[in-house]
């Protein structure tokens, strides 16, 4: 045997490729080839993908002792399965036939495949089992069943027993028809009657109950670990067909009857008898009902011998509840009838109140039996339930059940539970419809239930006017009128009673009335109801007053969006007294007035109205120093300061800073808000005081930021410089804002080289920022900038094509000009030897040198500007700034050139001439060296020529009237 199988061969056999097997056959390979050591073999892998025809060749091809030897062979891997082990697995019956069939021809078999267990002491009959293959778990039981229906399971669980619960009929029978004797208990204390129930009633299960009988008919009545009988299992899963077999078989059991009554006494470890179990789980109610009356009719032929016990419809279970109790929170209704018809006691043998809980499951009918029971009975202990009476739940009833209630029980209506909450109070809250109230109002207890509109409960002082203020019921606000009526007519001096005298008005513990109680939970139509009770309707500070502070209730309204609680309120108040009720001045307050509460409003058209209605308190500071206009802007509603502006533009002017709170907050509607009131003044605004939006503006991402510069003249301030000097890029980029930043860089007016008062650039701090923090030098590589590199004349906005192809111009002119000269000399040439006629002078030799040198510079500008063209723009950008320097070398050096070459040729003749264009260039040297040298000196030269002042003026004026360029020339002539 090898140790490995041939690559070949186990691919053959995963295929069931039969004609390689007989390509093997007929090249004569030894019987050790189809033999392996180690793993699977080729019937594991042929029986594990069903490869009939491949086994069939194979076990023809080898002697019957290899095939033996391979059968046996189990798996080195987790399973240890043999072969037949996989082909019971698979459920091939005919596989498992043909590696049984081998040992029809075996006299002397030491190992049986069939007796094989794997890792997890499972045999192949145990395998088909599980698996659900009842044919192939026949066929392995027939080649040795007394040994194989004797091993336990990987449970430990008989054969037989596994065979009930898997619901492998045929397998049972076929034991059970043996003459052999076979152990039947599960574990866990569990027998086949445990599992009979999983069989539909058929010939075969019954035939398997009946042979369970006749080999242990002494397990029926033993109970698993948990003190599960068969009653317990059969009643859950609704079984009816069990019960009636087994009372059907008093021949075989001849007390079975008596069984009966033992088993449906028996509880388990829950406390439950089966007819708990009835109550509580069984899907069908019909048939709980049937097994039900099954159960209890035998029990009660059976009750002589057991008069003594409780009977198990009134047993309770470890929760209190009984069979009843269980049937009625399952709304069992038909079921709960049946157990009350057979025995009233139910009704009190239960620690639950089961009155109460039909009611409150909707079990009418049993709660108009079990009302008939204690009226009969004299049971009204049952008409309480921890202080709470049946007319607490009422809603919950039907119209007769309350009509019958209250006629029979009016002593009832008084009562109230261990809270104090009486039964209008919790028929309020229980949502009762408006047929309860009108019924009870029209009837003979009318003026005894009128006296409970005043009554408060114990803990909150809450009367019923309070709960309907709370309750969100659609008949409710029809119920407080009612109510309201009610009062009226049993109490005529109402109209002249105090406020603190009314049940409608009245606080509670919590200092709230029912009015604040509606507004709170957003009740408009109720609030309203209820300040219209308030008997001066044109005046209702009294009212107002006496909820304290006065300001609460119209502060509480606005709080919560009570549009017309808010307009009825201030329609009602005179305007010249009313800053009481609209402005907290309460020793403990804040000094916050209405408008303070207007910001946060979600209904604009309710806060718009306020802000015309009220708009002498816009401005009005708290003791905080915030006025409702500051608010505003840390809370970013952009819809009250359009309204304020739009009612008050000079809102406008009175806090000119505000809005850099809505920008420190990144509430842009509501900084547009204010611009768009007044862009052009907005803007003259920040230059007044030297602040801007962009100071102060913080948002989440770039795309905001790109958004927020198209703000109508923000693009105007990007360089505006505070106080401080400091611009909003320095801002920034201290502040590490990296997208704001990005987006400054971005823009083509930004000057990053704005010095602040400390001397420093934006510029440099953003080139320390990049050497700091790799996301800030990636940022400025993204937008093709480089904060280290210095230039002296362009920054990096200059359009490069534009200053290159000026400085390209200048500087090809002057080394054409340079280049010229350097052939035309001062004084000329000999004819005959061609040396210069002055070249031993000093003055010439400095005409050489300077224009030699600023044919030089002019070069090396042309150069530079060339190799410009392919670098990138940072260094395309230093190039050309440095070129500015050579080029104004260059410029030097011309006039260095001119001024030596005119002196060496008009000397000799003029000295005084040669010494003036000496001054004369040399002075334009001077001041040319410095840029702010130059401007002021032609600033200084302008003043002194009124003539073009003159000029400049009159152009700047035709300007102004739109006078075109050429009109404006010929005027000027």
């Amino acid at each position: 045997m090898s140790l490995e199988m041939d690559e070949e061969l186990e691919r053959a056999a995963e295929s069931g490729d039969v004609e390689f097997l007989r390509k093997c056959k007929a090249s004569n390979k030894p019987n050790e080839y189809y033999l392996s050591f180690n793993g699977m073999n080729i019937f594991h892998m042929a029986a594990e993908n069903n490869r009939e025809d491949f086994i069939r060749e194979a076990i023809s091809m080898l002697p019957p002792e290899d095939v033996h030897q391979l059968l046996i062979q189990p798996e080195e891997e987790t399973r240890l399965f043999n072969p037949l082990h996989h082909a019971c697995y698979i459920g091939n019956v005919e596989i498992v036939k043909m590696f049984l069939e081998v040992y029809t021809s075996l006299s002397d078999i030491s190992e049986r495949p069939w007796l094989l267990k794997d890792n997890q002491g499972s045999s192949p009959c145990h395998i088909a089992v599980y698996s659900f293959h009842e044919e192939c778990a026949l066929e392995v039981l027939k080649m040795d069943m007394e040994l194989i229906a004797n091993m336990p399971s990987n449970r430990g669980c008989p054969l037989l027993y596994e065979a009930v619960v898997c619901k492998l009929g045929k397998l049972a029978l076929e034991m059970l028809n043996s003459p052999h004797s076979f152990p039947c208990n599960g574990n866990d204390g569990y027998t086949p009657f445990h599992s009979i129930h999983f069989f539909d009633r058929s010939e075969e299960a019954t035939e398997i109950f009946r042979l369970l009988l006749q080999k242990g008919s002494e397990l029926l009545e033993q109970q698993n670990d948990n003190g599960f009988s068969i009653f317990h299992l059969w009643a859950s899963e609704g079984k009816l067909w069990p019960f009636k077999y087994l009372l059907e078989s008093h021949v075989t059991i001849p007390n079975v009857k008596g069984i009966f009554a033992h088993l449906i006494s028996l509880t388990n470890i829950y406390g439950d008898n089966p007819l708990h179990n009835l109550a509580e789980t069984t899907s069908n109610e019909e048939v709980a009902i049937e097994i039900a009356k099954l159960l209890i009719d035998i029990y009660k032929e059976e009750a002589s011998d057991l008069s003594e016990d409780l009977p198990p419809w009134l047993v309770e279970d470890n929760d209190g509840d009984t069979p009843l109790s269980l049937a009625i929170a399952r709304q069992y209704e038909k079921f709960a009838l049946y157990i009350l018809s057979i025995d009233e006691n139910a009704v009190i043998e239960t620690q639950k109140n089961v009155l109460f809980l039909a009611i409150e499951k909707g079990c009418h009918k049993v709660a108009e039996k079990i009302l008939e029971i204690v009226d009969a009975k004299d049971w009204n202990q049952l008409l309480t339930n921890d202080h709470q009476n049946v007319l607490h739940l009422a809603p919950l009833c039907t119209n007769d059940f309350c009509a019958r209630l209250i006629e029979r029980h009016p002593e009832l209506l008084t009562r109230v539970d261990k809270g104090g909450v009486s039964v209008l109070q919790n028929w309020i809250i229980k949502n009762g419809e408006m047929w309860l109230f009108e019924y009870i109002l029209k009837s003979k207890w009318k003026s005894t239930f009128v006296k409970l509109i005043a009554d408060a409960d114990y803990n909150n002082r809450n009367n019923p006017f309070h709960i309907a203020a709370t309750t969100s019921h659609e008949a409710t606000n029809q119920v407080v009128k009612l109510l309201v009526e009610a009062y009226k007519e049993y109490s005529p001096s109402w109209s002249v009673n105090d406020v603190d005298q009314l049940p409608w008005f009245i606080t509670n513990k919590a200092f709230e009335g029912p009015l604040q109680l509606a507004i709170r939970h957003k009740n408009e139509e109720l609030a309203l109801d209820l300040l219209k009770l308030h008997k001066n309707a044109n005046d209702i500070s009294e009212l107002l007053d006496y909820y304290e502070p006065p300001h609460t209730t119209l502060f509480l309204a606005v709080q919560n969006n009570c549009f017309e609680v808010t307009k009825y309120i201030l329609s009602k108040l005179d305007r010249k007294s009313w800053t009481k009720y609209l402005k907290d001045s309460s020793d403990d307050g804040d000094g916050s007035n209405i408008m303070h509460l207007v910001p946060s409003l979600t209904n604009e058209k309710f806060g718009t109205w306020l802000v015309k209605e009220v708009p002498e308190f816009i401005t009005q500071k708290d003791d905080n120093e915030q006025s409702a206009w500051d608010k505003a802007y840390e809370i970013g509603p952009a819809w009250f300061i359009k309204a304020v502006l739009e009612k008050d533009p000079s809102v406008f002017d009175s806090a000119p800073l505000v809005w850099t709170k809505a920008c420190e907050k990144g509430h842009v509607l509501a900084l547009c808000a204010f611009i768009e009131h007044n862009p052009g003044a907005f803007r003259d605004l920040c230059i007044e005081y030297k602040d801007s939006p962009l100071h102060h503006i913080k948002l989440k991402n770039l795309t905001g930021y790109e958004e927020f510069l198209k703000i109508k003249r923000m693009k105007d301030l990007i360089n505006l410089q505070d106080s401080k000097g400091v611009t909003p890029l320095h801002k920034a980029i201290r502040n590490k804002d990296l997208f704001l930043t990005e987006t400054l860089l971005t823009m083509d007016k930004i000057i990053y080289n704005v010095l602040d008062d400390a001397n420093v650039s934006a510029i440099d701090l953003l080139s320390e920022e990049c050497d700091n923090n790799q996301t800030w030098d990636r940022m400025c590589k993204r937008i093709g900038l480089d904060p280290r590199i210095k230039t002296t004349y362009f920054q990096d906005k200059t359009k490069l094509l534009d200053v290159r192809n000026s400085l390209f111009i200048v500087a090809a002119l002057l080394a054409t000009i340079t280049f010229t000269a350097g052939f035309t000399l001062p004084g000329g040439f000999n004819q005959e030897s061609g040396v210069a006629l002055l070249g031993k002078k000093s003055a010439f030799l400095g005409f050489l040198i300077s224009n030699a040198l600023a044919l030089f510079f002019s070069m090396l500008v042309l150069i530079c500007l060339t190799w410009s063209m392919v670098f990138d723009d940072s260094k395309a950008m230093v190039l050309i700034d440095r070129s500015m320097v050579l080029l104004r070398l260059a410029l030097n050096c011309t006039l260095l050139a001119f001024m030596t070459g005119v002196y060496v040729v008009i000397a000799p003749k003029s000295l005084w001439a040669a010494i003036l264009i000496i001054v004369i260039m040399s002075s334009l040297i001077g001041i040319s060296v410095n840029k702010t040298f130059l401007y002021n000196f032609l600033e200084y030269v302008y003043k002194f020529i009124p003539t073009l002042v003159k000029k400049h003026r009159g152009r700047i004026h035709d300007v102004e009237r739109g006078i075109p360029k050429e009109q404006g020339h010929l005027h000027d002539a």
